[in-house]
């Protein structure tokens, strides 16, 4: 059986103090592939890739739908990671794959008022992160290894190819 796929973007989204901007979800129905849920989990601001869009289009309406900021209040710079996994997503077994697009922003306020009816139901806060934070969490962060990937991107170093990151590792719940 052939599973649906699920192309995603991703934002690095990146204050001025180089905290990133993550989502808080608890969500059931989307668990581990074995359906193993974290209960309350972390992730980057992002989302499906609308059937005619390009990944620019995708990451400024998601940017707007998740953040309630304008593309024009924020930089876009590469995409520097893509990864590709399996998971219960809406209850349904999905094949994600997903890229990673950094930007900037001198703006830290955001909102959770233009969320689809769909994240409303799941979607529960914003918060911007350090990578102390990120270390010392003991919530869920996805991807898992997120805090080891992201100082590079903090320091302006990035790949000249997007670089794969692994992102089916589970936490260890």
């Amino acid at each position: 059986m052939t599973l649906p796929i699920r192309y995603s973007i991703r934002i690095l989204l990146l204050n001025q103090a180089n905290e990133l901007l993550l989502m808080c979800a608890n969500d059931p129905k989307t668990t581990t592939v074995d359906g193993k849920s974290s209960g309350k989990y972390w992730f980057t601001i992002g989302g499906e890739i609308e059937k005619g869009e390009s990944l620019e289009e995708a990451a400024k309406r998601e940017l707007f739908e998740e953040t309630g900021l304008s593309p024009e209040a924020v930089t876009f710079g590469p995409i520097v990671w893509h990864g590709d996994f399996h998971l219960i997503l809406y209850g349904k077994k999905t094949h994600l794959k997903q890229k990673f697009i950094v930007a900037r922003t001198k703006e830290t306020t955001v909102t959770l008022n233009h969320l689809t009816e769909e994240e409303k139901s799941i979607i529960q806060e914003l918060e911007w992160f350090s990578l102390d934070k990120m270390r010392q969490s003991q919530d869920v962060i996805y991807p898992i290894d997120l805090p080891d990937y992201l100082p590079e991107i903090i320091a302006g170093n990035y790949p000249t190819e997007s670089l794969e990151i692994d992102l089916a590792k589970e936490p260890e719940l």
